[in-house]
């Protein structure tokens, strides 16, 4: 994100999502000309809607904020940058470029939000990690069938007959 401008950034976010250009816009109360704007950077977003934007895609309002304020900061802030909101925005980055790959976006086009991040972190891991997380995963389908299983024993039939 760091080499990114406003623009781009909003118009990656906005295609890792799979929303139109009228979805945003109607979530931020606008018309999708204005939202359009916003993209091309024709308009800077108002704050308000930089905020609605990050709550939208569930980023840091501050991953947008920095592309648009200027900070005046003393030389020992600008050398020691805080490296977790950078690992977090390098994160970010990694995973919207890894969505919008040409190879990437057909496989990910019908999948919700949280079925991307979960193959994209399941992607990164290794064979183990993976087996792993499957083994993980159907312990946790099996023992929520058996409770399910369980308590619909213990419920006491209809007796409306």
């Amino acid at each position: 994100m760091r080499n990114k401008s406003l623009e781009q950034y909003l118009k990656d976010l906005r295609k890792s999502c799979n929303y139109s250009q009228e979805f945003v816009a109607s979530h931020l109360n606008i018309t999708r000309q204005t939202y359009s704007h916003y993209e091309t950077g024709r308009i800077t977003p108002p704050v308000n809607s930089l905020y609605n934007l990050a709550k939208l895609y569930g980023i840091p309002v501050e991953n947008l904020l920095d592309l648009v304020v200027t900070y005046n900061i003393n030389m020992d802030f600008a050398r020691n940058p805080q490296a977790s909101k950078n690992d977090m925005t390098d994160e970010l980055s990694l995973f919207i470029d890894f969505i919008n790959a040409p190879e990437n976006s057909k496989k990910f086009k019908f999948l919700n939000k949280r079925e991307r991040l979960l193959l994209f972190y399941f992607l990164l891991l290794d064979a183990r990690d993976q087996e792993d997380i499957l083994s993980f995963m159907k312990v946790k389908y099996l023992n929520r069938s058996n409770d399910k299983q369980y308590y619909d024993d213990k419920q006491p039939a209809d007796n409306n007959e």
